[in-house]
């Protein structure tokens, strides 16, 4: 597994971040526990160590409990793993208020200190606000997580879902030592994403767009993409026999991903990995995930739901 050094975080991690949004919960997914630890256990013995969960990861199953910070705190401890670089994210609504923020010092407090319990970590290493206000003023969401870091309990803060704006205005505010609280931004991005003109994400997510690449390269800090191979995008435009020719999208009827995303810029893209594919023997997920690999200051989050689905990421 390939490193990156960022600037903004104090140790080197792992190029793929492995996402766990859907481990431990039985009433969520098929991946309950022993399967979570399979997975865990053979990103590690790929050389993997930067895991991605969030507090509210696991309140939409049946236990409605921070399921994944369980089930990895359980496995770090089983394991007695100590160098593995843990993100998690605070400060989600509740499933059951989609309306009521969570965005203040008092709810990140409380988040933290469930996800240190549940982790078995007396300090954070990566702590993310997973929702913006953007009714608060962004000093002042600054200050309540600078103050996390300055007690101890995190060693670095960054964003989730927020807009290159309030990013910049963020860093700013800083002051000249913003690279010693604050890692970057986990916001989405993927290939086809990249190609889907005029896309507005659901449910509040936000996109990473042409200005918070441009400010990542100004300031060095890290992006952090999720659904970064598009939920299998490619893959299933494969599986259907899709052909991209002449311009014209064919053999789409039973295409189980965004037909909306058909353009002519993702069947470009579509056809470029068909033909790596045949020539390298990856599939056209593992190929897609190379381009967000390519960026500078990038770390995708990549989830699997099966261990064997890890091997080919030691490949890119």
């Amino acid at each position: 597994m390939q490193n990156i050094k960022l600037p903004t975080y104090p140790a080197p991690l792992s190029r793929i971040c492995l996402g766990t949004a859907s481990m431990g919960n039985e009433g969520l997914t098929d991946a309950p526990v022993e399967k979570a630890f399979a997975i865990l256990d053979t990103y590690y013995a790929m050389g993997g160590r930067f895991l991605d969960t969030a507090n509210v990861y696991g309140r939409w199953g049946v236990d409605e409990t921070n399921a994944s910070e369980q089930v990895i705190g359980r496995w770090l401890k089983e394991r007695q793993i100590t160098d593995m670089i843990v993100t998690t994210k605070a400060c989600h609504y509740m499933p059951e208020a989609h309306d009521v923020s969570r965005v203040t010092g008092e709810d990140m407090e409380a988040d933290i200190e469930e996800s240190r319990c549940s982790l078995g970590l007396d300090t954070l290493q990566i702590c993310l606000l997973h929702r913006d206000n953007e009714a608060v003023d962004i000093r002042r969401i600054v200050d309540f997580c600078v103050k996390q870091v300055q007690a101890g309990k995190v060693i670095r803060f960054g964003f989730s879902n927020y807009r290159t704006e309030r990013v910049q205005t963020a860093i700013e505010y800083m002051g000249a030592d913003w690279q010693q609280v604050f890692v970057g931004v986990s916001n989405e991005w993927s290939l086809a994403m990249e190609h889907a003109e005029g896309y507005n994400p659901p449910d509040g997510m936000v996109p990473v767009d042409a200005g918070l690449r441009k400010l990542s390269m100004e300031k060095s800090f890290g992006i952090f993409p999720f659904s970064s191979i598009a939920h299998g995008y490619f893959a299933k435009l494969q599986q259907c026999g899709a052909v991209y020719a002449d311009g014209v999208w064919s053999n789409t009827d039973t295409f189980r991903g965004r037909k909306d995303w058909l353009t002519a810029g993702n069947g470009e893209a579509y056809n470029r990995l068909l033909a790596e594919s045949a020539e390298t023997g990856l599939s056209v997920n593992t190929l897609s995930l190379r381009y967000l690999m390519q960026q500078p200051n990038t770390i995708s989050v990549m989830s699997v739901s099966r261990p064997e689905q890890l091997a080919e990421l030691a490949k890119l």
